[in-house]
């Protein structure tokens, strides 16, 4: 029977099913994991609808040809919010090739005729902004304001490069004529969730040290890394060398948390030098986790920046039918980590994903002194631990440099910026076709649109284990689903080892350790259970 022990510090261990692909926006060559043929889709044109924010400064763009991509990829409709990052009003001019329909803030919507001016006052910062319905045949509008400032606004499917990264399969349809052990079976599994096919990823890199995880983003932006020294300064004025600087067609980064910190400061600075140069930069956060000032540094970067797109992620439900659904709004958020960079030039392009967030406690052990950088996010040690907390975590990443394993997991974290806004849905399920029965994959969970499918695979890949079964987790709290099956792996003979840190310091610690204390407790004569104590660094 297992036990609990207290051991010193294990290093980190992740069971990562990488993302292996197909060729995006063409068919698959070989070698890719894929049979011949195409990538049909589950869903008719133009199933979804979308939305984007476009952020308007008093200073205007950076580019005097600024372009803000309206992502209308397989969407009837798209709602553009046009909101102004001052805390001063803006009155801009609105004008659009086919009809179009718009609102200011509080009012209802206008129809505007192909070609018609319409004026907006768009109120200060955090009192509402003007939304444009936009519908296929709307085609491209430009926005005018203050002194000469404009944007154009244009369809992502008039941008043939840039709509191409998006149409890679998000699915996989194995051979049903291959010979599968149990777990085979489970890592060919055709569930509800996305998953690529399985194919060689290539050159895989772990990122233990949470400075190379920083200075594989760097090297990846500037093709130059920055000497440890000076990049433990905390000097955010640093120099950065983009010299070697690959020439990427996209960059997006999804997280559950990002800050206006060190780390974010140094990161906006490369997401501006591309920017500038034409790239479309897309930035994935979880919206309740932001404080405002997090939201002001980033609404401005994309406000001079119209190519750098801010999706702030909150679920959305029919309603507030209850206590529990409150606590969804909060609670249910994307955890989705991966910084992804695509290039055209050959071995430039990279995908990092593991299970650190893009903020200072992540790569530094303690925080810098940034005052005088006072639009920065500060944190104050020993004060009331907010969401703008500071705590040290160690965390292991993966990176990815072959073109074809990272172009290809690309189609899911395109695909999830592409969702539908009401359902949350990904597609349509461009699938591709499988004889391969080794190699890695990606899968993408979108819990409230696909079932909770994750957890009929866990439970699917438990049942299956002969060996061990090992888990390295923060939260010893599982769904009785996962329970059960680790129960019935116990029973049959299996070992269930798990290394977990009981003890969190998580600004919700006091629940996150309550809750891992006794599920330690309760299962102290079933499971091995070791608990991890962070390194000091």
């Amino acid at each position: 029977m297992g036990s609990t022990k207290v051991r010193r510090p294990v290093v980190g261990v992740l069971i990562v099913l990488l993302p292996l692909l197909l060729q995006i926006g063409c068919a698959p060559p070989a070698g890719y994991g894929l049979r011949d043929g195409g990538v049909p889709s589950t869903k008719g044109a133009n199933w979804r609808s979308s939305e984007a924010t476009l952020f308007l400064g008093a200073d205007g763009p950076a580019q005097a040809d600024a372009v803000f991509v309206i992502p209308d990829l397989d969407a009837h409709r798209s709602r553009i919010r046009i909101e102004a990052v001052p805390r001063t009003a803006i009155t801009a001019e609105l004008r659009c090739e086919g009809r179009v329909r718009v609102r200011q803030a509080g009012t209802p919507y206008q129809p505007l005729a192909p070609g018609e001016t319409h004026r907006l006052t768009l109120p200060p910062r955090g009192h509402g902004a003007a939304t444009l319905d936009w519908r296929q045949g709307t085609g491209a509008c430009r926005v005018d304001w203050g002194d000469g400032h404009s944007v154009a606004l244009r369809p992502e499917s008039t941008q043939p490069r840039l709509a191409a990264w998006s149409q890679g399969a998000v699915a996989c349809r194995v051979d049903p004529d291959l010979r599968l052990d149990p777990l085979q079976k489970v890592f060919l599994d055709e569930g509800a969730m996305l998953q690529t096919c399985p194919v060689d990823p290539g050159p895989v890199r772990l990122l233990a040290d949470p400075l190379d995880a920083f200075n594989a983003r760097i090297e990846a932006l500037t093709g130059s890394k920055v000497p440890r020294d000076v990049l433990t300064s905390g000097n955010a004025d640093l120099p950065l060398d983009f010299s070697n600087a690959p020439r990427l067609d996209l960059i997006q980064i999804s997280y559950l948390h990002i800050r206006a910190d060190y780390v974010g400061y140094l990161t906006a600075r490369m997401l501006a030098h591309h920017a500038l140069r034409g790239t479309q930069v897309r930035i994935l956060v979880t919206g309740v986790l932001m404080l405002e000032e997090d939201r002001i540094f980033y609404d401005s970067l994309a406000a001079r920046y119209p190519n750098i797109q801010i999706q702030y992620y909150k679920w959305r439900d029919a309603g507030i039918g209850g206590p529990g659904d409150l606590i969804n709004q909060v609670h249910r958020v994307q955890h989705t980590r991966a910084f992804l960079a695509l290039s055209q030039e050959p071995g430039r392009s990279r995908y990092i994903f593991g299970g650190r967030n893009l903020h200072d406690g992540f790569f530094f052990s303690t925080p810098f002194d940034l005052e005088d950088w006072p639009f920065l996010h500060t944190y104050d040690e020993g004060s009331f631990q907010d969401i703008g907390f500071y705590s040290v975590y160690e965390d292991l990443e993966v990176e990815l440099r072959s073109d074809a394993a990272v172009r290809n997991v690309a189609a899911h974290h395109l695909g999830l910026w592409n969702r539908d806004v009401g359902t949350q849905s990904v597609g349509p399920l461009r699938t591709g076709v499988s004889d391969r029965v080794r190699g890695m994959r990606h899968y993408l969970s979108l819990p409230w649109a696909d079932g909770r499918d994750q957890v009929r695979w866990f439970v699917d890949a438990i049942d299956a284990a002969g060996e061990e079964v090992l888990i390295v987790t923060p939260y010893l709290n599982p769904p009785p689903a996962i329970q059960e099956a680790l129960v019935r792996a116990r029973a049959r003979g299996v070992p269930v080892r798990m290394i977990a840190r009981i003890e969190s310091t998580d600004p919700a610690g006091f629940i996150i350790t309550a809750l891992n204390r006794r599920y330690a407790a309760q299962n102290a004569g079933r499971f091995e259970i070791e608990e991890y104590f962070p390194k000091p660094r």
